[in-house]
């Protein structure tokens, strides 16, 4: 039996393998199909609702802007360094004709009047140096500043479009998503009630590892492809969904429950044979494994120096004797485990 059941236990593997990699194959090509949903239509921006002309000059003083400023950097540069040139050799010829003068006064030298006047005018000279190249500089760091400002009042002006456009741009991106949400919709309702009917249907039947496939892939599709595309409303829509979602769900989970109890009670007050009749082998030793009773799925208590013959719960037989040899065994058992006797269907004590 531990050989037949490692079978089983392999056919069960092989068969929730089969479901997955068929739930695979449906992912991949559904998500191609759903993929090319949003290409419908063309994508919404924020140009398309703001005055085109006015945002085409606003774009094109904007670019033309930091373009002139661009090419002021170098000339900017350029003349910053001119600058620090003439001023560090005005400083040096400066602190040379105050080194001078104090020799020349020191000694009392007075013939040295001509001298005086070319090193005057020298240092003339390059002061005027020095106050043109930081004119220049001073003009550059002007121009740049200007077009810095001009371009961030371009900048300023098509903020001001696309505040003005934002609330028809925000409304016909709305309507897009609704589109395709409800595109995805269309796509995936069919497949959660193709779903919903499969798992309703009993028994499964023998095709049963390719439909738990196929509901694998719809319960994708819903939690993957279609729930994060519910319309936001402020959260509102999302946070609906999921309490109607729970409601539903919990709905039929209590109607589940109520009808297997009323089933489990209805089954309980048929006679036995009828309700062994009604237990397959397979569910009947799988039960019996775990010490619960096959017909009402409760646990089976275990009393000391007592053999439990019958479930407490519900009074089925769970134990009885082989006619041939007397053994105890399981009412199930098709065959004695002692002899080997065939049990039989009435009569076995």
């Amino acid at each position: 039996m531990k050989g037949e059941r490692s079978r089983e236990r392999l056919f069960q593997v092989l068969n929730w393998l089969v479901s997955i990699v068929l739930a695979g194959f449906l992912i991949g090509f559904g998500g191609l199909v759903i993929g090319d949903l949003p290409k419908v239509s063309s994508p919404v921006t924020i140009e398309q609702f703001m005055p085109a002309g006015r945002q085409a000059e606003l774009e094109a003083a904007k670019q033309r802007f930091e373009t002139e400023r661009s090419d002021l950097l170098p000339r900017l540069e350029a003349s910053g360094e001119k600058r620090d040139r003439a001023t560090e050799t005005y400083t040096s010829a400066r602190e040379a004709f105050d080194n001078w003068v104090k020799t020349r006064t020191a000694t009392g030298d007075g013939g040295q009047d001509a001298e005086l006047v070319a090193r005057t005018r020298e240092l003339d000279r390059l002061k005027a140096v020095q106050d043109a190249a930081r004119a220049e500089h001073d003009a550059a760091s002007d121009a740049v500043t200007a077009l810095g400002e001009r371009e961030a009042a371009a900048d300023k002006a098509l903020e001001a479009l696309r505040t003005a456009a934002e609330p028809a741009y925000k409304q016909a991106r709305f309507l897009q998503d609704l589109k395709v949400f409800l595109m995805r919709l269309a796509l995936t309702l069919p497949l959660l009630g193709i779903s919903a009917w499969m798992l309703m249907r009993k028994p499964r039947g023998d095709y049963w590892p390719f439909k738990r496939g196929f509901i694998l892939f719809s319960a994708f599709a819903f939690f993957v492809e279609l729930v994060p595309y519910l319309p936001d409303y402020g959260g509102y829509v999302r946070f609906g969904v999921g309490i109607l979602l729970t409601v539903v769900i919990g709905h039929f989970l209590i109607r589940s429950m109520r009808t297997y109890l009323a089933k489990r009670e209805a089954d309980e007050q048929k006679a036995e044979p009828e309700r062994v009749r009604a237990i397959t082998y397979d569910e009947a030793l799988k039960k019996i494994g775990a010490r619960t009773c096959p017909g009402c799925d409760r646990g089976l208590p275990t009393v000391e120096g007592a053999q439990l013959d019958y479930c407490v719960h519900c009074g089925l037989r769970l134990f009885n004797h082989c006619n041939a040899c007397e053994t105890r065994k399981f009412v199930f058992f098709r065959y004695c485990m002692a002899c080997g006797s065939p049990a039989t269907a009435e009569g076995e004590g």
